[in-house]
C-alpha cells in the first residue's frame, strides 16, 4: 500500500487518464448510507445546507462530501463545502471554486458530471456515476460518485451534494475503503519506520 501512496504522489490524481460511466445502483457501503440518509430527510422537506449537511448523522461520511451551487442552469457549479478528501486529491482547497476550475479529465466529463447534476434535480432522485482513474494503463483508484439534490440554506434553491468514496486496492480487487483506512495505513507505515 505504501507503494501506491508514493505513487499516487508522484503524479497528480489530475493527470491521470479519468474513466467515467453512468451506473444504476450503488455498490459501495457509504453511498447506501448516504441514499438512506438522504431518503430520511425527504420526511421533513429534503435534505437542507446548514440543516442536514453537516450532520452528527453522516459526521463520518464529511471528508468525502462536496456541496455544490449551481451558476446559471447548470451551465457551472461553485463549490460552497468542500470534505477534506477533495483538499487531498485536489491538492489545495477548492471551497469557492468552480467546478470547471477544478474538474479533472476531458471536458466531456464535467459535462457528465453537470448533466448528472441536472438531471438528479430535475428527477428528484440520485445520480451515481463510477469514476476509474488510470496512471500508465494500470488501474490506481476507483471511486464511487453520487448527486443529491439538496435544498439551498434558505430553502429557495436547488443545490447538489456530491459523494466521493474510494475503493481501495487490496490483492488486486478493489474493495469499499472503511473510515480507518487511512489510519491503519499510517498506524502500519509507523511501525515499520520505528
Amino acid at each position: 500500500m505504501a507503494v501506491m501512496l508514493a505513487r499516487n504522489m508522484e503524479r497528480s490524481r489530475s493527470e491521470m487518464e479519468h474513466r467515467m460511466r453512468g451506473i444504476n445502483m450503488p455498490t459501495h457501503p457509504s453511498t447506501i448510507r448516504l441514499i438512506a440518509y438522504w431518503q430520511d430527510c425527504g420526511t421533513h422537506g429534503g435534505m437542507r445546507m446548514g440543516r442536514d449537511i453537516p450532520a452528527r448523522d453522516i459526521a463520518m461520511m464529511m471528508p468525502d462530501l462536496t456541496v455544490a451551487e449551481p451558476v446559471g442552469d447548470w451551465a457551472d457549479a461553485r463549490i460552497r463545502l468542500a470534505g477534506s478528501a477533495m483538499v487531498e486529491y485536489f491538492g489545495r482547497d477548492v471551497d469557492g471554486a468552480l467546478l470547471s476550475d477544478t474538474v479533472a479529465g476531458e471536458t466531456r466529463d464535467r459535462e457528465m458530471l453537470l448533466a448528472g447534476a441536472r438531471t438528479a434535480i430535475a428527477r428528484n432522485r440520485p445520480g451515481i456515476i463510477e469514476q476509474i482513474l488510470v496512471d500508465n494503463g494500470q488501474e490506481v483508484l476507483r471511486q464511487e460518485l453520487t448527486a443529491l439534490p439538496l435544498l439551498a440554506p434558505e430553502g429557495d434553491a436547488r443545490w447538489i451534494l456530491i459523494s466521493t468514496f474510494s475503493f481501495d486496492a487490496q490483492a488486486g480487487l478493489f474493495q469499499a475503503r472503511r473510515a480507518d483506512s487511512k489510519t491503519r495505513v499510517i498506524s502500519t507505515a509507523a511501525s515499520r519506520t520505528g
